[in-house]
């Protein structure tokens, strides 16, 4: 078994996943023309790059007793595949009758084909079983070369044909992820191409008496494995898109809860009281979120007396210095504030309070925005060195000798 065999087999087995995904929203509308259209697509592309392997064409042709039948076999399956894109485009474009009157006409001519490629390679001489280079071995076999560059053709213009439809479509999407869906089939029909035209320049060469095997074998596979691919991917992206970014969202949540943790566990060893002693569930990551924030709020609420404006004033230096500006400049200085309170509550000392002295900014006017606000500054808690030098900056600053009471 060689690799070429593994790595088929591998991509079938992805293509007919993607599948599967699409059987399951079949049985929820099973009425539904175009859902039919793009479950037989992925099927039979996962059937063709499985037929592709050297080891299917190998057993195909030793069950049926005739050499280099399981490259027909896969031809026939390529050109299956271009009827059912053909079919599956249409109905994309609308369900109505016209356009699935109009699809079933471009399926009608590829499955014409089918026949025409069979009598070509039945009444040709392909004697010699080529398992990689079939193409390229039988270049200049009549009938059999009428064979490869019929099915060639006709796979690179139903590939173009899918790629600028797609890439007209992807222009004036509206829904986001059907968009990327487009632009992903987009490239897979650029890929199909980029195949096709491997394999017929290599067969061109052998008319011409040069021999580019190496580039049929070599690099064309990797196109054939990366097409069904992609259009796999361009086909469930549509359908599967908002579940992606459910789970995105729910990880980004998740970054911004761990995020915020040195900052929550330096306000809450200051203010034991700002977190209730009943914890939301673990898996419920939105109310614990929610909760932290909160907890987060209610802490340097409790801390606020506790501020100084001299670390306010050494920490804007020390953020200046460094070139930092605006929100990043206010997160550092609010991180600065906070910790330095948290140490004043913790030994006992409360700073005097200075005229003109602002409270620290919130930030933000709705959740996200306090979210993305709050991460900044628990970000500068925990990392930033100015936090740490605006302490000792303002401990030594004469100005607040005696400003201090116990």
């Amino acid at each position: 078994m060689t690799g070429q065999s593994i790595a088929a087999w591998i991509t079938a087995a992805l293509v007919w996943t993607a599948a599967l995904y699409q059987v399951r929203a079949l049985f929820r509308r099973p009425g539904n023309p175009a859902r039919w259209t793009v479950c037989a697509a992925l099927f039979l592309a996962g059937a063709a790059v499985s037929s592709s392997a050297p080891a299917t064409i190998t057993y195909l042709n030793l069950l049926f007793d005739v050499p280099n039948l399981g490259m027909l076999v896969l031809y026939v399956l390529l050109i299956a595949v271009g009827a059912s894109a053909r079919l599956m485009l249409g109905y994309w474009h609308s369900p109505t009758e016209p356009a699935g009157r109009a699809a079933w006409r471009w399926a009608a001519v590829y499955a014409l084909l089918i026949p025409v490629m069979c009598v070509l390679f039945a009444l040709g001489d392909a004697p010699v079983e080529r398992l990689t280079d079939f193409d390229t071995y039988y270049a200049t076999t009549p009938l059999i070369a009428a064979c490869i560059v019929l099915y060639l053709l006709a796979l690179a213009a139903m590939a173009a044909s899918v790629g600028v439809t797609c890439w007209r479509w992807a222009t004036v999407a509206g829904r986001p992820w059907l968009r990327r869906g487009l632009r992903v089939l987009t490239a897979s029909a650029a890929t199909e191409v980029a195949f096709c035209a491997i394999r017929l320049a290599a067969v061109a060469a052998r008319w011409a008496g040069v021999n580019w095997d190496a580039v049929n074998t070599k690099v064309a596979p990797a196109f054939a494995f990366a097409a069904p691919l992609l259009a796999a991917v361009g086909v469930a992206l549509p359908a599967c898109g908002q579940n992606l970014t459910r789970l995105w969202d729910r990880w980004h949540r998740y970054r911004a809860y761990r995020k915020l943790h040195p900052l929550w566990d330096a306000l809450r060893r200051a203010t034991p009281q700002i977190v209730p002693p009943a914890r939301p569930p673990w898996w419920d990551i939105d109310l614990r979120l929610t909760r932290r924030l909160a907890e987060i709020n209610d802490g340097r609420l409790a801390l606020r007396s506790y501020t100084d404006a001299h670390v306010t004033e050494a920490a804007c230096r020390e953020g200046r210095l460094r070139g930092l500006e605006g929100d990043e400049l206010t997160a550092v200085v609010e991180a600065a504030r906070l910790k330095a309170a948290a140490a004043a509550k913790a030994s006992g000392t409360r700073p005097s309070p200075s005229p003109g002295e602002a409270e620290g900014e919130r930030g933000g006017a709705d959740g996200a925005s306090e979210l993305a606000w709050l991460c900044r500054i628990a970000h500068a808690f925990a990392h930033s060195p100015i936090v740490g030098r605006a302490q000792q900056a303002a401990s030594i600053d004469p100005s607040q000798e005696g400003a201090r009471a116990t």
